[in-house]
């Protein structure tokens, strides 16, 4: 025998002895396939043999278990089998190889030892075939993803979209099916069942042995009782309600593999014996399943998705594979498949009954009051107690410092809902991922030609054990200027006929050692309608078309209405549009000799502010005005609706103090919870005179777009009611929320989604995990599913701000 074999299976023989764990079926094949030991060896031989009898049965046990065919877009898997004879004797106790020793230990061998153990820790080995997922023998026919950073995926996801390895088959993706829009459905179909963490093969039982549905000794059936069952004698908690708890926590925090794993293992040292909490990372992640995603490549030329590798427009073939690699695909997410498991789950059904809402047809309250959404109901099925509408939003995020890398989310959520779940209650529909802005063609045509199947058909739920009947329209837009004109196929504000309500033309002016776009106040100005849009897409390049560049999608979503569907987001007009803009036109010392500059003052404009204790519904405590740079939008609404009215009053000359409040008092109004048509009327009124003494007092260089579309203002509120009920504030803490889903630089995309499907599994199911919990349990399980909330207790002290804890 060659020296060299001889130490390969000296190593498998050492594996086998140090720890006592199943081999892989992969793994012993390729041990009997090399050449039998000489006649001097045979003792060492039938050491093998023997072991891998002791190990067949522990093997058996857990093939069994990860054969079983788990559908998805389920709760808690109650009836999965736990090997605690495994964790307890080799996982908690250091089962979990460390994966940098095994991989110098067995650096000559020809496979990977101990898939199990590789993959949970993060590590590939190319040329391996171990993988529990494998479906096809024929690895050099497949293109298959990248494990070697997974252990940096928050839920575990063994994807890595955009780093493609040859052969390896450690999850097997078909790439080369018939199926339209769906590249990976083998693949994200069965890896979003359970966790979406790995991906398991059902149809392949005989690659194991011990194929049989037989249950060992060993193992114990968590059963529904048993999640009802206290952790263990006298615990306040459940076994179902710690997995929640720990699942939640896992998610919010963007838990490593490693950290998960070590997480575990320190409960399992810590509880008592009778404690039935998974101890292994593995059996914990198999308790739980996520909904459904689908994933589409698209041509890098003209952004159109492929079918069976081939683009329709360009008449030209592309590799999958490169394509992924270079980042050329999406993401959506059925939005019916999660409005039912919301409203099912939730009870959210009576709170879409219109009919139990008190209304005034002299008040605005929420997007039901406004005109368009009355018109709306009268020629729509949006009338039906249990239809509804959603407002949606799609902005970027960069996600990376070093790069221009960057998400599109596509959100919404439903307009009908009370405004504490409304907020609460977000979908995410489709997430882009890449260098560049997404083709809104390509973006939103899933979004598009599914509401037109659920403003058209509906669709079915149970609501307090009867059948109901909603149907569902996507009525309103909110997003900032750049996403706008994106959307609406227009010109940017600072282009000619810009502007996204009216034809103002606008004008170039000479500011500083260039020229600017300004929008000088106009007395008329005519307004955009949607049949005048669909007019000048058609007519674009043969006359005048007003801005516009072409046709959009949006034009095709039912009961949209491409101009008046888009509103003024007080969030980028206001708070970081135009407060931003005169703050910097009073302190920025650049306009030191202007009359209204007072950047000498702003010593005294702090130490006022510190003056302040703001209640605990403003989340950020109020900060120097000369770290106004680093401000948020919240800051910035805080500033101009409490803070500035008072410590500019004596700062800041009169005439331009009194246009100020013209300002404040219009948004005050707008943002109330109550507006009647008399305070809409003032509020329009200050806004005009607002806008018109701007250029007098400021100079025409600075009557920018933010300036101009305050006319527009009071229109969105007339139209969709006050401002808070759209604004993008919901939508970008969503974003906020995203970031955390993910760890590293890999799978960044799949690992978002899953972990937000995942989430979405852990609110649902602690709607009955955690009836009649512990009044502690309870709201430390509200608290970590809302991710920590930020709005926190505080107390200033001789300057010093403190913060406790509800827990205090």
């Amino acid at each position: 025998m060659e020296p060299s074999r001889k130490r390969r299976k000296l190593h498998y023989r050492r594996y086998l002895c140090d720890y006592n764990e199943p081999l892989p079926r992969t793994t012993r094949y390729r041990m009997a396939k090399i050449d039998p030991l000489d006649d001097d060896d045979e003792s060492s031989h039938s050491d093998w043999s023997e072991d891998d009898q002791v190990s067949n049965n522990k093997e058996r046990s857990i093939d069994d278990y990860r054969d079983k065919d788990i559908a998805p877009c389920s709760s808690l898997d109650f009836n999965a089998s736990l090997d605690y004879h495994t964790s307890s004797d080799s996982d908690a106790t250091g089962a979990t190889v460390d994966s940098e020793q095994s991989h110098d230990e067995h650096a000559n061998c020809d496979g990977v030892v101990g898939a199990s153990m590789d993959s949970e820790n993060g590590h590939d080995v190319e040329n391996s075939d171990e993988e529990e997922g494998s479906l096809n023998d024929e690895p050099e026919q497949q293109a298959l993803y990248d494990h070697t950073t997974s252990e940096s995926d928050s839920t575990g996801v063994s994807l890595d979209i955009g780093h493609i390895v040859e052969d390896c088959d450690e999850a097997e993706v078909s790439l080369d099916d018939e199926h339209e829009q769906q590249s990976l459905d083998d693949y994200t179909n069965s890896g979003s069942e359970g966790l979406g963490f790995e991906h398991h093969s059902s149809s392949h039982t005989d690659d194991y042995d011990g194929g049989d549905d037989t249950t060992s000794d060993s193992e114990q059936m968590v059963n529904d009782d048993m999640m009802r069952s206290p952790l263990y004698q006298g615990a306040l908690v459940t076994l179902g309600q710690t997995i929640l708890l720990l699942m939640a926590f896992a998610v919010i925090v963007g838990l490593t593999h490693d950290g998960l794993q070590t997480l575990l293992q320190i409960l399992s040292l810590i509880l008592p014996q009778d404690s039935h909490l998974p101890a292994t990372k593995y059996l914990f992640k198999k308790l739980f399943k996520t909904g459904k995603y689908d994933f589409h490549v698209y041509c890098p030329k003209c952004c159109c998705v492929l079918e069976n590798n081939a683009c329709k427009r360009c008449h030209q073939d592309f590799d999958k594979n490169e394509l992924m690699k270079n980042g050329n695909f999406f993401f959506t997410l059925p939005l019916i498949d999660q409005l039912k498991h919301s409203l099912e789950t939730s009870n959210l059904g009576e709170s879409l009954n219109r009919k139990t809402r008190p209304t005034n047809p002299d008040t605005i309250s929420d997007i039901m009051d406004g005109k368009l959404y009355k018109q709306m109901c009268k020629d729509s099925n949006l009338k039906k107690d249990y239809s509804f509408s959603l407002t949606f939003n799609s902005d970027g995020v960069p996600i990376f410092k070093s790069s221009s890398f960057s998400i599109w989310p596509l959100l919404c959520h439903i307009n009908e809902l009370p405004p504490n779940i409304r907020k609460k209650t977000m979908f995410l529909t489709g997430l882009w991922f890449g260098p560049k802005k997404p083709s809104i063609s390509t973006f939103f045509r899933p979004f598009i030609n599914e509401m037109k199947t659920l403003s058209s058909v509906g669709f079915e739920w149970c609501s307090n054990a009867k059948i109901v009947k909603s149907y569902v329209y996507a009525i309103i837009c909110s997003c900032d200027s750049v996403a706008r004109a994106m959307l609406q196929n227009i010109k940017q504000f600072n282009g000619k006929f810009g502007c996204n309500w009216c034809l103002h033309p606008g004008e170039r002016v000479e500011k500083g050692k260039g020229h600017v776009q300004v929008y000088p106040f106009h007395e008329e100005v005519t307004e955009r309608s949607h049949t005048d849009m669909i007019k000048y897409q058609r007519n674009v390049g043969t006359g005048e078309n007003f801005g516009v560049k072409g046709p959009t999608p949006l034009s095709s979503l039912p009961f949209f209405d491409i101009v008046s569907g888009f509103i003024v987001d007080s969030m980028d007009c206001i708070d970081l549009g135009v407060m931003r803009q005169l703050s910097t036109l009073w302190f920025d010392s650049s306009f030191h000799k202007e009359p209204w500059y007072i950047g000498t003052r702003a010593n005294e404009i702090d130490r006022k502010i510190e003056q302040f204790q703001p209640p605990s519904n403003i989340t950020r405590m109020p900060r120097s005005i000369l770290t106004r740079a680093y401000w948020k939008a919240s800051e910035w609404r805080a500033f101009l609706l409490f803070y500035a009215p008072i410590v500019l009053k004596s700062v800041l000359p009169r005439k331009f103090f009194e246009h100020f409040l013209l300002l404040c008092q219009a948004v005050y109004a707008l943002q109330t919870t109550c507006i009647t048509q008399l305070e809409l009327f003032y509020a329009s009124q200050h806004l005009n005179e607002f806008v018109l003494n701007f250029e007098t007092l400021y100079g025409r260089p600075h009557m920018t777009y933010n300036v101009h579309i305050l006319l527009h203002l009071s229109d969105s509120v007339r139209n969709w009611g006050p401002l808070w009920c759209y604004s993008a504030y919901s939508f970008e803490g969503c974003n906020g929320f995203l970031l955390k889903l993910y760890n590293g630089t890999q799978s960044v995309p799949l690992q978002i989604v899953t972990s937000f499907l995942l989430l979405k599994e852990v609110e649902s199911m602690g709607k009955v995990l955690m009836q009649n919990a512990h009044p502690r349990v309870q709201q430390l399980f509200d608290t970590v599913v809302d991710g920590f909330n930020a709005t926190k207790h505080v107390r200033r002290v001789n300057g010093t701000v403190f913060f406790w804890s509800w827990l205090l």
